[in-house]
C-alpha cells in the first residue's frame, strides 16, 4: 500500500494512479490522519505543504517521525522540505539556478530586471507581467495588496526563460519518486510562462523531441541535485532551459497527474503512455505490503485528537 497525505480539497490530484492495478494507492486527508489512533502499514508520502498552516506542518512533522520510527518508508519530511522561497534561494546559492528570488519587504532592492510578482504558496502563476523598473514593482505590489493578497506571500522572481523557437516557450518537468527520476510531458505556449500548454502551439518536430526526452530521461542527472537541495523525495520539478542549462521554477509536492487520451499527433500520445508507465513503475517500486497497523501514540497528535473531540462535543460555531 502507498498512502499519500494531502489536504482535503486536493485529493483529486493522483486519482489516475489508482487504476493501474499494480499497487493500492490510498489518498488520505491530513485531518483524518491527525485524528487517527492507528494507521495501516504502508509507504507514506507527505505532500501539499503549501496549503498547511504552521500548526498543521508541526503535526505532520511529528506524524512523519512516528511512522519512520515504526520502520515504515516515509517520503518528504514536513520539517525539512524547502518551500518555494527557501528552495529558489538555495538553488541560486548552489549555482543550480542563475536567477534569484526576493521578498517584497527585503531592504535590498533586486539588482536584476526584469522580474515578476507571484505568491509563495499558491500555484496560480505570475501576478504581474514582466516588471522592468522599481516603479513597475511598486505598482504591482500595490495592486496585489489592494486585492487583499497578504504581503508576506509576495515574492519577486527574476525572469529566467528562453524561447525554444521564435515566440514559443517550453516548460519541461520531471518527477522524483524515492530514488527514481521520471520525465514528464512538456507544455508549449506563446507566453513566457507556460503552465498547461497551448493547443496547436507545437508541431511534429517538437513532439518528436519530447518523446526522446521521455524515452532517454534526458535531464535526470541534471535535476537530481535540485531535489536533493530541496530535501524532496517526492514531487515534480518544473523547469526550463536557458543557454542549455536547466532552470528550476518550482518543485510541487502535490502535482495534478494527467494522462491525455486524445491528441492530433500520435507521437504525443505515445510519449504520454511512456511517461505514465514509467511513473507507475516508480510508484510500484516503493510499495509496501499492507500488513497490520501502527498505533499513533505521539503526545502532540493525542492533544490534537482531544481538541477535535472537545470541539465536536461542544458544537462550537463562530
Amino acid at each position: 500500500m502507498i498512502a499519500l497525505l494531502l489536504t482535503g480539497p486536493r485529493k483529486h490530484t493522483h486519482r489516475v494512479l489508482r487504476h493501474t492495478g499494480r499497487f493500492d494507492l490510498r489518498l488520505i486527508a491530513y485531518q483524518h490522519a491527525f485524528r487517527a489512533k492507528r494507521l495501516p502499514r504502508a509507504t507514506y508520502i507527505f505532500t501539499d505543504f503549501d496549503r498547511l498552516n504552521f500548526w498543521e506542518l508541526q503535526l505532520a512533522g511529528r506524524l512523519h517521525r512516528h511512522l519512520a520510527a515504526a520502520g515504515l518508508r516515509v517520503l518528504n519530511d514536513p520539517a525539512r522540505v524547502r518551500h518555494r522561497y527557501s528552495l529558489l534561494r538555495t538553488l541560486h546559492a548552489q549555482g543550480i539556478n542563475h536567477f534569484n528570488v526576493h521578498r517584497v519587504d527585503e531592504d535590498a532592492s533586486p539588482h536584476r530586471y526584469p522580474l515578476f510578482l507571484r505568491t509563495e504558496s499558491a500555484h496560480q502563476g505570475p501576478l504581474s507581467d514582466l516588471l522592468h523598473t522599481p516603479a513597475d514593482v511598486q505598482r504591482a505590489v500595490d495592486d496585489a495588496l489592494a486585492q487583499g493578497i497578504p504581503r508576506r506571500e509576495l515574492l519577486l522572481v527574476e525572469y529566467a526563460a528562453e524561447p525554444v523557437r521564435d515566440n514559443l516557450f517550453r516548460k519541461l518537468a520531471i518527477y522524483r519518486v524515492g530514488d527514481r527520476l521520471v520525465p514528464a510531458m512538456c507544455a508549449h505556449d506563446a507566453r513566457w510562462c507556460p503552465k498547461y500548454g497551448q493547443l496547436g502551439a507545437a508541431d511534429q518536430a517538437l513532439y518528436d523531441d519530447e518523446h526522446d526526452i521521455i524515452q532517454t530521461n534526458r535531464y535526470a542527472d541534471a535535476l537530481r541535485p535540485a531535489f536533493d537541495a530541496g530535501e524532496i523525495a517526492y514531487g515534480r520539478a518544473d523547469f526550463g532551459l536557458v543557454d542549455g542549462q536547466p532552470q528550476v521554477y518550482e518543485i510541487n509536492t502535490n502535482p495534478a497527474l494527467r494522462r491525455p487520451t486524445t491528441h492530433p499527433y500520435p507521437i504525443r500520445l505515445e510519449a504520454a503512455r511512456l511517461a505514465f508507465d514509467q511513473l507507475a513503475d516508480a510508484f510500484a517500486a516503493i510499495d509496501t505490503p499492507a500488513v497490520g497497523r501502527v498505533a499513533i501514540d505521539d503526545d502532540l497528535l493525542a492533544q490534537q485528537r482531544r481538541h477535535d473531540r472537545y470541539m465536536t462535543l461542544s458544537r462550537w460555531t463562530p
